[in-house]
């Protein structure tokens, strides 16, 4: 009798012992993936328009929300709106945390002024920045566009002079960009006149340069509303729905009755 108690409590404490040691490694882990800095990676793709503009307010609360360290703003664009990307730009810049851009391709127009509002930028090795000219190609909008990008790159402690040579063919630099042309750079150029930080060729290498390379990273994805949205407000679309609503109703002036 006794020794069936004695082996009863040896059983009770060594399944005591096994789940104090469980809930220690638990607690220890959580513990390390909570003490990991956090990143949100924020996806710059396609044409620049009000639609991504809603998608990146929405990541960049939510990183805000979630206490994040960081925002990885990718790069990859053509250009679009400068409308949509100076308020992308102001998102960037109001965020409390650090900021990252990556350029993956290319980021010219509308995209150079987003890729300027983050505090630290990579490019890849086969990446550019720059052409930023206006459409129309008027002084007042090539003014304005080149207060953008000066005030930004200023705010970001880059030099203003080469910003808007990007956007004013008129600004000559001196071993940079002669008088009328745009300047656009390329990773290794932007590297050696200190525009850029960091030539990567991936994520993990931008991260591994920036001292995050232990952060967890959250990657949220465009949903179906946004994705909607930057349908409809694409530049292309947007002029044909114009079109055919013209036509629409061109048809019910000369054609009254049949109530299109």
């Amino acid at each position: 009798m006794r020794l069936r108690k004695t082996y009863g409590l040896l059983l009770v404490l060594l399944l005591v012992i096994g789940m104090s040691y469980a809930s220690t490694t638990c607690v220890t882990a959580a513990d390390e993936h909570m003490s990991r800095p956090m990143v949100y990676v924020v996806n710059i793709e396609g044409t620049i328009e009000p639609g991504l503009a809603s998608y990146v307010k929405r990541v960049i609360n939510e990183a805000e929300a979630a206490g994040a360290d960081a925002i990885l703003v990718e790069v990859n664009t053509f250009g679009g709106r400068v409308d949509a990307a100076t308020e992308i730009r102001d998102y960037i810049l109001g965020f409390r945390g650090r900021s990252v851009a990556f350029v993956k391709g290319r980021a010219w127009s509308a995209g150079a002024l987003i890729t300027l509002a983050a505090k630290d930028i990579a490019m890849a090795r086969t990446a550019s920045i720059g052409a930023a000219e206006t459409i129309p190609k008027e002084e007042k909008q090539i003014s304005a566009l080149r207060g953008e990008f000066e005030a930004t790159a200023e705010n970001r402690g880059r030099d203003p002079k080469i910003a808007a040579a990007m956007v004013d063919a008129d600004i000559a630099i001196d071993g940079v960009v002669q008088a009328g042309k745009l300047l656009t750079l390329t990773a290794q150029r932007g590297k050696e006149l200190g525009f850029i930080d960091l030539i990567a060729s991936s994520r993990d290498e931008v991260l591994r340069g920036f001292g995050l390379e232990e952060a967890n990273v959250v990657e949220p994805h465009q949903n179906w509303a946004e994705k909607l949205a930057r349908f409809l407000t694409d530049p292309t679309v947007s002029s044909l729905l114009l079109i055919l609503g013209f036509l629409g109703l061109l048809f019910e002036i000369t054609s009254p009755g049949w109530g299109v």
